[in-house]
């Protein structure tokens, strides 16, 4: 599955090599649609010089272009020094793609423990992303924490910091989502026009300890900041592209010495990197899928076929979906 342009999807055939002695070869099972940088990518929202990021993509973020970054599937070939074997299933950082084959990379390819559906576990890299929230920035016993947008990425978020927080208060304007929070143990779910209020009332004046954006909605970030108690801090894990960004840091940002900081799933923080690689990261992520109190809901289901249907549906109805996957007849 290829974007030929902004908002359009186009499926190729391409000869599926055999593997070298370091590669695998796989056939995919499912795949999910990340509904915040692949959906920037297919709106045309991201820099057309812009580094893929990833091996298993290719073209240009100027069109065309193959670009995602989570499947799982079955090893259907795998060369002598590959580390896997025909019949294993994998989580594989790759585009949507019935068959492929892809370097044994060990950032990129993981075995899923042999009990763990594919079907949650699909959404291992963006709860890494949540994990990677949780290790750059710590919730703290007794911690009033805030989480702009109830999305995946955003859901994940506050079910870690909901372990620790004294408080845990989740912001969206979908009240589907706000419902979902309250039902696996949210405190407080608000529409943002009633956050800050309620966010003052729960804090006792203070304001949140921790200010958590996941929306990808510019204003978004704002309301995070002057939510915000002294000397807090507030975490953006958004990837925005090409989207500008205004901010009104006087006086909130300034008088309360607030910390802002980028929390991205490439890297770690925190000096953490040496112990905290892609792979222990990823299984952390399993061992958390493999729990069924982590919520990780499947909204719709398309064949490969339907992707075009699939993204639309995203793009111009968000309100109806959280996990979009693609399947694999």
């Amino acid at each position: 599955m290829w974007f030929d342009a902004a908002r359009s999807v186009e499926l190729r055939d391409d000869p599926v090599r055999d593997p070298a002695a370091d590669e695998v070869g796989v056939s995919a099972i499912c795949s999910l649609i990340s509904p915040g940088t692949e959906m920037l990518v297919y709106r045309g929202e991201v820099a057309a010089e812009d580094d893929l990021g990833l091996e298993t993509c290719e073209g240009s973020f100027g069109f065309p272009i193959k670009y995602a970054y989570q499947v799982v599937g079955r090893v259907e070939r795998a060369g002598d020094a590959s580390g896997f074997a025909p019949g294993e299933l994998v989580f594989a950082r790759h585009p949507h793609q019935e068959r492929f084959t892809m370097r044994a990379n060990p950032d990129l390819i993981f075995k899923l423990p042999p009990d763990l559906d594919p079907r949650r576990a699909v959404f291992a890299n963006l709860l890494d992303v949540a994990l990677t929230v949780a290790l750059d920035v710590p919730v703290r016993f007794g911690d009033c924490v805030v989480v702009y947008g109830q999305g995946i990425v955003g859901s994940f978020c506050a079910q870690l910091a909901r372990r620790t927080a004294g408080s845990l208060i989740v912001v969206d304007p979908i009240e589907r989502r706000r419902k979902l929070a309250l039902s696996w143990g949210a405190d407080l779910a608000l529409a943002p026009d009633e956050a800050p209020a309620a966010i003052a009332r729960a804090s006792d004046g203070r304001g949140a300890d921790i200010s958590i954006e996941a929306t990808g909605a510019p204003p978004a970030l704002q309301a995070a900041i002057d939510g915000s108690g002294q000397e807090a801090t507030v975490v953006a894990v958004s990837y925005f592209g090409t989207r500008l960004v205004p901010l009104l840091l006087a006086p909130a940002f300034h008088y309360r010495r607030l910390r802002i900081v980028s929390s991205m799933v490439a890297g770690l923080g925190s000096g953490l990197e040496p112990r905290w690689s892609f792979a222990r990261r990823i299984g952390t992520a399993f061992d958390l899928l493999g729990d069924d109190r982590l919520v990780a809901p499947v909204t719709h289901a398309f064949e490969l076929g339907e992707a075009a249907a699939a993204y639309e549906l995203i793009d111009t109805a968000p309100e109806q979906t959280l996990g979009v996957l693609l399947e694999y007849p």
